[in-house]
């Protein structure tokens, strides 16, 4: 009995374009995931541990116990968001789409996810220039800039452009039907 050559996974069909798609799903689905993972894990302790301090200790809970989730909760949110774009978990009305051909719902696809890409890279570049205004501003008790939490939506603007695009591409190379479909639990009917 002679043993199977290792499996290898078939290349992608449609060329550099579904590569390119490919690794940029796997980089914003590792970084959110990891994101979403360190934070939310940082978040139940810390408040879990201030809880638990305010009755255990005379003088109450952490000081900065408040501020400190102040500034991580918009990076959690924000990997969440592009984690959902990546597995089409946002809410969509779709009205036009199903009296389409398979063209025309192609050219709409595409037309929408380029006016997504184009308004988030609006979204980011505002971002930026209001962390820089408020950069200035610092947390009373740890000293931390305002704009942390800015720059969490700016990051989580080019996780959605990344994540947009690569359905972007897929959408162009394999049709409509490349679009993601979220999983039966995952939908709020």
């Amino acid at each position: 009995m002679t043993a199977l050559p290792p499996e290898r996974p078939e290349p992608a069909r449609g060329g550099p374009a579904l590569r390119a798609a490919h690794v940029l799903d796997a980089i914003v689905g590792h970084a959110c995931r990891f994101v979403v993972l360190a934070t939310g894990t940082t978040l139940l302790v810390l408040l879990t541990s201030n809880v638990v301090a305010r009755y255990v200790l005379a003088g109450g809970g952490f000081e900065w116990a408040q501020e400190l989730p102040e500034r991580m909760f918009p990076w959690f949110i924000m990997a969440g968001v592009a984690l959902a774009v990546q597995k089409g978990g946002h809410m969509a009305v779709e009205t036009l789409l199903p009296r389409l051909d398979r063209m025309g719902v192609k050219t709409v696809l595409l037309l929408g996810h380029a006016i997504v890409i184009a308004s988030y890279v609006v979204l980011c570049a505002e971002a930026i220039g209001v962390a820089d205004i408020v950069s200035i501003e610092t947390s009373p008790v740890l000293g931390m800039p305002s704009s942390t939490s800015y720059y969490a939506l700016a990051l989580g603007c080019v996780a959605v452009i990344l994540a947009t695009l690569a359905i972007a591409l897929r959408v162009g190379v394999l049709g409509p039907e490349a679009m993601p479909a979220p999983a039966p639990e995952e939908i709020g009917v």
